[in-house]
């Protein structure tokens, strides 16, 4: 029986690409530096560390200051670009939530993003405590496609992660969530600037308003309503 949920958060909860995007280049623009240089390969790939692209960043351009005081500005600029620009949930996001805990799950998050700015955007929305455990990328040695943030969020919620429903929306993510042996649910995200494999996913959904727990307890078993 499943008795948790672990949900990624940037594009799958909520659409943070342009933040991400804006940040970036706001970074490279205080370094002197032009991030549209980077490799589009690089600029439109989803799933992966804020923490890694930072550093693949500073290769790129030659950079000298050190690694940590490049991400720790990469998240004062982005913190910015989110509070300037409201973050919306994604539909149905709400209601998948208030349902997974209805059933009496523990719900965690484990994402590749920048945990401040993910418990901030949570508490936002009033929904900081709905989840037990949230898992940044730079509480991960190794992130997507490494299952090291879905083991990690799993064992923060005392879970087999066998035992764990994951949502994903990228092909690193749906890699991690299967390496760690969850049983994963593709949520496609229209919007996303390249294509994701999603087909290693156990269930692939047009976004949460399409999410059916009632097919999911006939095939993995849910706790029962409360």
């Amino acid at each position: 029986m499943l008795k948790a949920a672990i949900f990624d958060f940037d594009e799958t909860m909520v659409l943070l690409e342009d933040q991400h995007t804006a940040a970036a280049a706001r970074l490279a623009r205080e370094m002197g530096d032009d991030y549209e240089r980077m490799p589009e390969s690089f600029r439109h790939r989803s799933g992966f560390r804020v923490l890694d692209d930072v550093d693949e960043m500073r290769r790129f351009f030659g950079w000298r200051d050190d690694l940590a005081s490049l991400y720790a500005r990469r998240l004062e600029l982005f913190l910015v670009e989110c509070r300037e620009h409201p973050v919306p949930l994604l539909p149905g996001v709400g209601n998948a939530i208030a349902a997974l805990l209805g059933r009496g799950m523990s719900l965690a998050i484990a994402s590749s993003g920048l945990r401040p700015s993910i418990e901030e955007i949570l508490g936002d929305h009033g929904l900081r405590e709905s989840f037990r455990a949230v898992i940044g990328g730079e509480d991960v040695s190794h992130g997507k496609p490494d299952p090291e943030p879905y083991l990690r969020a799993a064992a923060a919620l005392g879970v087999d992660p066998r035992n764990c429903l994951v949502f994903e929306d990228s092909s690193v993510g749906v890699a991690a969530a299967k390496a760690a042996g969850a049983v994963c649910v593709a949520v496609r995200n229209a919007l996303a600037k390249t294509p994701q494999h999603l087909d290693a996913a156990d269930l692939v959904i047009d976004g949460f308003p399409a999410l059916d727990l009632r097919a999911i307890d006939e095939r993995w078993g849910l706790p029962p309503e409360k």
